[in-house]
């Protein structure tokens, strides 16, 4: 769009009523997502109107709002647009009404002033959305007066009848409506913190995949692939059992019994004497192959010796055999793309045969500490008390860290970090530099080196001052507060998410906790991340967080929270 969509004139209507059915009958353009009513960001995409009328209930709306109530109440949409219209009085023929709904969590103004744009320049006799399904949404659209005007004297009380021929469809993204309280818990995530920063991120490109010799690694070696990713699926080259093994101490048993015994134990990985004859048994160890002739495995618990010395079962026929090829064969796959590789991973490759991996990762970040007065000599120093925790916490996230130099507050410390020295598709990340004072000089290193900023700033606390930026390479900055407590919530609130985008990683899905006092500390209107430890009884609590500045909050925490705005919803567990 451009900036002449600004110019076009129009009027809205907003509809704010309706019973909610789906959503227990709440006040649904009451509801919060963001922080903010629907109502109110409903009211933000018309700012650019000339007037708005909301139809519906009495509200608290601010001055220069009309508030009109269709008659009889919860008569329909048709009958709200028709009261909501009839409230802007005489309009000429070809002035713009937007006619808007009350329960789209992520109309825009730029949106709204889109479709006023489109409208108008073709001359159609109205503009609707067209939602990702290429539906459209007769509650997000801009009418021509007089179209709007004859739709209401013929339609019944459906917005479909009202929809004029020759109306224009016009893609935007992003204008889920809410009708159902699953629809609200999902746009209160997306509209986030880790929504946002999810929002953010979606044009960044994973680092190219690299192979991994698993056969040139001794078996101490390989926890270097720890925590990379799998470009490729992991794909067996060879089956497992590779042969019939006993799944338990034993005997190796030939027919039916009861068996006579005839040789020694087979130990495992030691071949044992075949099994010539029917009726005849061998102890067996745990992982040993069974001998050639024998048919099954009984494990010792479920037999008794008879006076003879023969051994008889005391079940029917169970067996304690590990049959070759039986967890996987040749050629199956055994793990997707996009999964993180861990120990369990590099075990199964190495039980498959596979000899090497293709893997993006481990990320590795150079972590820099910045400001002239963090470990400065004299009265004014203050000590680093960020990157410790900062960087034991990426460390927990599975990034390879090295220690980056001290940044002094100039910008040309910020540009040699983010410059020439820095391996390519490396995570930069600075604590300290975020703010706007005059000894702040990150935001203007980063535009000297032609990086593109995804994200600054986040309606959280602590945490919520950090800075994200593509850098030309390909690789990330990652700008934190420098208070302490603040660095480790940034850290935690964004890194998963970075190393995710960069290793093309399946993300986890968010885990979802009950803190039991997360009313009593959370902000009222912003996002609030603390540190919490479990109560024993299933669920956790919360420290309180008197002060960014030092670290005792976090002592003995075994996690950190993000708690919603008032600290009703969903609690989202960050590491």
């Amino acid at each position: 769009m451009d900036g002449s969509s600004a110019a076009i004139d129009f009027d809205a209507v907003i509809l704010a009523g309706g019973r909610a059915r789906r959503l227990a009958g709440a006040d649904k353009p009451a509801s919060r997502v963001g922080g903010r009513r629907l109502i109110d960001i409903a009211l933000h995409a018309a700012s650019r109107a000339g007037r708005i009328v909301v139809v519906g209930p009495e509200r608290d709306l601010g001055d220069g709002v009309i508030q009109v109530q269709e008659e009889p109440p919860f008569a329909g949409p048709a009958a709200a647009v028709a009261a909501g219209f009839a409230a802007l009085g005489p309009l000429d023929d070809d002035r713009n009404v937007a006619v808007l709904a009350a329960d789209l969590p992520f109309l825009t103004a730029a949106a709204v002033a889109e479709l006023a744009e489109r409208r108008t320049s073709a001359n159609a006799p109205a503009a609707f959305a067209l939602d990702e399904s290429e539906r459209l949404q007769y509650l997000v659209g801009v009418w021509r007066a007089d179209a709007l005007r004859q739709a209401l004297r013929t339609a019944d009380a459906s917005m479909k009848s009202m929809i004029p021929g020759g109306a224009l469809g016009v893609p935007i993204a992003g204008i889920a409506d809410v009708d159902t309280a699953a629809d609200l818990a999902a746009a209160r995530e997306r509209a986030g913190p880790v929504g946002i920063v999810a929002a953010s991120l979606h044009s960044i490109s994973p680092v190219d995949p690299h192979s991994v010799d698993l056969g040139d690694l001794p078996a101490d070696d390989l926890d270097r692939c720890l925590d990379s990713v799998l470009a490729r699926p992991l794909a067996a080259a060879a089956e497992f059992p590779a042969f019939d093994t006993a799944a338990m101490d034993g005997y190796a048993v030939r027919g039916p019994g009861p068996w006579r015994v005839v040789g020694p134990a087979v130990r495992a990985g030691h071949d044992g004497d075949p099994l010539a004859e029917p009726g005849t048994a061998v102890p067996i160890a745990t992982g040993a192959r069974l001998p050639p002739g024998a048919d099954r495995t009984i494990r010792v618990e479920e037999t008794s010796t008879l006076d003879d010395g023969r051994v008889t079962e005391t079940t029917d026929g169970r067996d304690d055999t590990r049959r070759r090829g039986s967890s996987w064969q040749t050629g199956d796959r055994l793990v997707a793309t996009g999964a993180v590789v861990d120990a369990a991973l590099l075990g199964t490759a190495r039980a498959a045969g596979i000899t090497r991996l293709d893997v993006r990762g481990p990320l590795r970040a150079s972590l820099h500490t910045s400001g002239d007065e963090v470990g400065a000599a004299g009265s004014a120093a203050i000590t680093d008390t960020a990157s410790l925790p900062v960087h034991a916490l990426l460390a927990r996230l599975g990034v390879r860290v090295g220690r980056g130099e001290h940044l002094p507050d100039s910008p040309s410390s910020i540009a040699d970090a983010l410059g020439s020295r820095r391996r390519p598709g490396e995570l930069v990340v600075i604590i300290g530099a975020t703010g706007r004072g005059s000894a702040d000089h990150l935001r203007t290193a980063l535009d000297e080196a032609g990086a593109t900023t995804l994200l600054d700033g986040l309606p959280v606390r602590p945490g919520g001052s950090l800075l994200l930026a593509r850098l030309p390479d390909g690789g990330l900055l990652l700008g934190l507060g420098g208070n302490p407590v603040a660095a480790v919530a940034g850290t935690a609130l964004t890194v998963p998410a970075l190393r995710d985008a960069l290793l093309a990683a399946t993300a986890a899905p968010a885990e979802r906790i009950t803190v039991t006092n997360a009313v009593a500390v959370a902000h009222h209107e912003l996002w609030r991340i603390v540190p919490v430890h479990p109560d024993g009884a299933g669920h956790w609590s919360a420290n309180t967080v008197t002060s960014t500045a030092e670290l005792r909050s976090l002592v003995g925490a075994r996690a950190l929270a993000l708690l919603p705005p008032g600290g009703e919803g969903a609690v989202r567990r960050l590491v």
